[in-house]
């Protein structure tokens, strides 16, 4: 299959070039979904979420309003289940509806044993009060007792909700903050044309390739950067991996000192490497990152996001983010919470022992920090 051999340097400069990090182009958020498809939401909000983290890693000019236009204005962007949920390209909705409707019924499984019951007749009427009265926010539909269960407390409106947009009956019209204000597809997504596949095979082929491009670079191991309908499968992945780069649409690369193979997509190898010696901060599920085991290998930089963990077993912090200099990571750095133009606040840096402070870097940071409070709007401590 005429494989590729880099060096560890050269597979680094490739992996942060593609996803267009600490280079010369400034792309739009267009050109950010065309090249890596997917950005994964979460709702934490620091120094803004994790969807407005990634872009302003690659977008020099991005303020989080460019986003908010993007999804809710313009709505060339959509919220949509791939990865996780996330954030997709509208014109890319009707081609997941199999991820979706299998979400959907992993999701309404769940409530049943959630809410202990059988009878799915208050999604019926969640969808009455949506077509009858326009868009509502979840918190004006209220049918049912919330229960608790082990993952917290939930209404049967509120499971109806999430039950009909992962079906993608109902979608989100606009946030007021992590309030979602639901509306039917049609109204968001006029026009709709439903996308079918000739096989299974075609909507795997299509998978495999979106999850590849996602990413950048894989081998075929499994985590969590392979979640996803038929994809978590290593078997099933190795047999599309060779059905993929036998119609060139991935190209094979061994990289020096490691066993495995990696893959990239073929329109990849034509793209420019411009790295400039800068640093950027990276949002803690930045797709570049996904793959912590790939990261740990190529990098020698190993990181956890340590939200979840109890704070007296945290080695660094509540919501660090990773620095990037060039095309290493050089450290940690950690924010006090930002609201609107309130001052920016670092609470703490932590570098790698390989890392030597000096005048030069010390620069570069306090450069990267005024170009992130920028991107907040704030004012710089």
């Amino acid at each position: 299959m005429n494989t590729i051999f880099w060096t560890k340097q050269q597979t680094r400069e490739f992996l942060i070039n593609y996803h267009f990090i600490n280079n010369k182009s400034n792309p739009s958020i267009k050109d950010v979904f065309d090249r890596i498809q997917t950005i994964q939401y979460d709702p934490l909000n620091v120094v803004g979420t994790n969807s407005e983290l990634v872009l302003q890693s690659r977008i020099k000019t991005f303020k989080k309003q460019d986003l908010y236009n993007a999804l809710y204005k313009e709505r060339y962007l959509i919220d949509n289940w791939d990865k996780q949920m996330g954030i997709i390209k509208t014109e890319d909705f009707s081609k997941l509806s199999l991820i979706r409707e299998h979400r959907a019924k992993s999701e309404i499984a769940a409530y049943k044993d959630h809410l202990q019951i059988e009878s799915l007749d208050f999604v019926d009427d969640v969808l009455n009060i949506i077509r009858t009265n326009g868009p509502k926010y979840s918190s004006e539909i209220k049918i049912g007792e919330a229960k608790k269960h082990r993952l917290g407390k939930t209404k049967p409106s509120s499971a109806a909700l999430d039950y009909l947009f992962h079906q993608g009956i109902i979608g989100i019209r606009e946030r007021r903050n992590t309030q979602k204000q639901y509306d039917l597809i049609e109204n968001l997504v006029p026009n709709l044309v439903s996308h079918t596949y000739e096989s299974e095979e075609e909507f795997i082929l299509y998978y495999l390739l979106r999850r590849i491009k996602s990413m950048g670079l894989i081998w075929n191991k499994s985590g969590v950067h392979f979640s996803g309908l038929h994809i978590n499968k290593k078997s099933l992945r190795s047999k599309y991996l060779k059905i993929l780069e036998t119609k060139k649409l991935i190209k094979s690369i061994q990289v020096e000192d490691i066993k495995e193979l990696f893959y990239i997509p073929s329109e990849s190898l034509k793209y420019e490497i411009t790295l400039l010696d800068r640093i950027s901060f990276i949002a803690p599920l930045d797709n570049l990152i996904w793959d912590r085991s790939l990261i740990k290998e190529l990098f020698n930089f190993e990181y956890t996001w340590e939200v979840y963990t109890p704070v007296v077993k945290r080695k660094y912090g509540y919501y660090v983010l990773p620095i990037l200099k060039g095309s290493d990571f050089i450290g940690r750095i950690e924010f006090e919470k930002q609201r609107n133009q309130e001052t920016l606040v670092v609470k703490q840096i932590w570098l790698e022992a390989s890392v030597k402070t000096n005048k030069s870097l010390d620069k570069q940071i306090e450069q990267a920090l005024k170009q992130f409070s920028k991107y907040l709007g704030a004012i710089k401590d």
